[in-house]
């Protein structure tokens, strides 16, 4: 395995990060305009939320279509034709005044969208081992933060000086410029004679056998519910505190931003960690830190003062920093030898669980922290127990057969 250094390794990192930051751009970018969108459509707001829907939707059902894909044709190529249906898809967007053909389309951004972080995931399991490749999966998921942090900020911005449209302007423009980065930057890490020459029917059961190795669905699910706890904050944040709290929409994206950072700041915790302890040792501690957070968070949620909700969450979501690139790292090699299809096994757990955690938060109602709360420790909760599970029945990683 040679594994580039120097400013090589730090251009595809960026690259692979960019990549990975389009489903939160598209998705968190444009939340704020929901009701002037569904006026331009003429359509209702439940209509014009539909297509954040079908966007998770095609998010799951994409990266199952990506994953195979990428171990019988190579990264490259793969990369490439998703960064163009996301840009393409995101034109028609722009263009359009017609809801279905709207909703349809953001189907099709979302199957674009998530070439990147398929990809992404597969090419440091190719060029990276052990600590190294947790670093990197580190180094990426603090890059990929910035787009939840920055993203409601610049839509909010670009729908009050230029209107809604001008969000899915800022969509292609990023779709062109990383077009032209991957061509330049990103160079193929699966030689055609390690791709995978299997039909259909092979992948399939090479899938179905992954998905009963215990070294990676283990790793995966917890993966999955770490990164739930995300999308509970998402769904509940504004309600709590826009509502419950009465923030401004600006203090609001100020404080959303605020509890964001913590995940870039444990992040950059974890890469120092990396440097004296192993991926499973700083999982074997993070997780129970987690859960007692988490539950320290559902103790306070019926608070009224700000800060004393917002410490606990702030704790949170950072160790949601600090676990996830360790326990992705430790999937991945779950998964060796079919990075691709672990890959896309990873990114349609986590969507799918997040997209059922963020419509309980939904329905559970808003109004106050207790929803999101809860949502939070049940996932930090079930990840710590699918890690226990995992380490009594491996003990130590072993590659998926």
């Amino acid at each position: 395995m040679l594994s580039p250094t120097g400013m090589k390794a730090t251009m595809i990192t960026i690259v692979l990060a960019l990549l990975a930051m389009f489903p939160p751009l598209a998705t968190d970018m444009y939340l704020s305009a929901m009701e002037p969108l569904a006026e331009a459509m003429n359509t209702s707001s439940a209509g014009a939320e539909l297509s954040l829907s079908l966007f998770f939707l095609g998010l799951c059902v994409g990266q199952l279509i990506v994953g195979p894909m990428i171990d019988v044709a190579g990264r490259k190529g793969p990369l490439l034709i998703g960064v163009a249906v996301f840009t393409l898809a995101s034109i028609g967007l722009l263009l359009t005044d017609n809801i279905v053909v709207f909703n349809t389309l953001r189907f099709v951004q979302a199957l674009g969208a998530c070439a990147g972080m398929v990809v992404g995931r597969a090419v440091v399991t190719d060029l990276y081992e052990g600590r190294r490749a947790a670093q990197v999966m580190t180094v990426l998921v603090m890059l990929m933060t910035l787009g939840p942090i920055l993203a409601p900020f610049l839509g909010s911005l670009l729908l009050t000086l230029l209107g809604w449209r001008s969000i899915f302007v800022a969509l292609v423009l990023v779709g062109l410029f990383a077009l032209v980065l991957t061509q330049v930057v990103i160079h193929e890490t699966l030689p055609a004679d390690k791709r995978n020459k299997a039909a259909i029917g092979g992948t399939l059961r090479r899938l179905a056998g992954l998905c009963r190795t215990p070294a990676f669905i283990l790793p995966a699910l917890v993966t999955a519910c770490v990164q739930a706890s995300i999308f509970a904050f998402i769904t509940g944040s504004s309600g709590v505190f826009q509502g419950a709290f009465g923030l401004s929409s600006q203090a609001y994206g100020l404080l959303f931003g605020l509890i964001a950072s913590a995940m870039v700041i444990f992040g950059q915790i974890n890469t120092w960690l990396l440097n004296r302890y192993e991926p499973e040792q700083i999982v074997a501690w993070g997780l129970p830190l987690f859960v007692l957070t988490a539950a320290l968070l559902l103790g306070v949620s019926g608070t009224s003062v700000l800060w004393v909700l917002v410490v606990p969450l702030w704790l949170s979501l950072g160790l949601v920093g600090l676990l996830s690139a360790n326990v992705m790292s430790i999937a991945m090699a779950g998964a060796a030898g079919a990075a691709g299809l672990g890959s896309a096994g990873i990114g349609a757990l986590q969507f799918g669980l997040a997209f059922a955690t963020s419509t309980l938060v939904a329905l559970a109602g808003t109004g106050s922290a207790g929803p999101m709360a809860t949502a939070i420790l049940v996932s930090a909760s079930t990840g710590w127990g699918a890690w226990l599970v995992f380490r009594r029945l491996c003990g130590v990683v072993s590659p998926a057969q």
